[in-house]
């Protein structure tokens, strides 16, 4: 085995690795391969992590979640703060806003036609908004394609309304983590009092639901 040390160039590559690759196996190919991947990596995350101004969605942007279990937080009813503004044009059409929904239980799902979860939990959420009359549902779907999102709400027969959030400028206002899907469900005063993240079940939303209902 070479044990030369490498001395990292400006470009954040070893300029020993680099001078190997011209006169070593595939081995060594790998291994830069790897690294300039490593970086490019690097670099993206940088990119695409927010401000100061954006909402901590790991952590719940202050929002008082407690973990529940590992897909699954609450916030104790002294903890609770109201959820963030959301308005806008539904995939079908008409404008709606949340503050609509207020003295409503209220479930709010994050989704795309692109994302698999997304379609596998569909059916669970579609049958629990028709069981549960006394709470409102809303969708939004998220940096999709609009003939894609109307086609899948045909296709899974979702009655209740999608807010269209095309570039995911809405999702940043909220405590959305990395990925879809991902579900909140509000109380009957517009806060945030559960927070699902990937896909939900109703037997995960059904005892939160009953929860906040207890609450009233």
């Amino acid at each position: 085995m070479d044990e030369r040390q490498s001395v990292p160039s400006a470009s954040g590559v070893p300029t020993a690795a680099v001078g190997q690759v011209t006169g070593r196996g595939p081995r060594t190919r790998a291994s830069l391969v790897f690294a300039a991947a490593l970086s490019a990596l690097t670099l993206l995350a940088t990119a695409c992590s927010g401000g100061t101004d954006s909402v901590d969605q790991a952590a719940g942007g202050g929002f008082g979640f407690v973990q529940q279990a590992s897909n699954s937080d609450f916030v104790p009813l002294a903890n609770r703060t109201p959820a963030p503004d959301l308005t806008g044009p539904t995939v079908a059409g008409p404008d709606l806003d949340l503050a609509d929904f207020r003295g409503k239980i209220l479930v709010v799902n994050f989704w795309a036609s692109w994302c698999a979860p997304c379609r596998a939990e569909t059916p669970g959420l579609v049958k629990l908004a028709a069981d549960s009359p006394g709470v409102a549902f809303v969708g939004v779907n998220e940096k999709d394609n609009l003939s894609a999102a109307k086609a899948f709400i045909q296709d899974n027969n979702v009655t209740y309304p999608s807010i269209v959030d095309r570039i995911g400028t809405l999702a940043a206002r909220w405590p959305v983590p990395p990925g879809l899907p991902s579900t909140f469900v509000l109380d009957s005063k517009g806060r945030l009092a559960a927070r699902f993240t990937g896909g939900v079940l109703p037997g995960d939303l059904t005892p939160v639901l009953t929860r906040l209902r207890a609450e009233t």
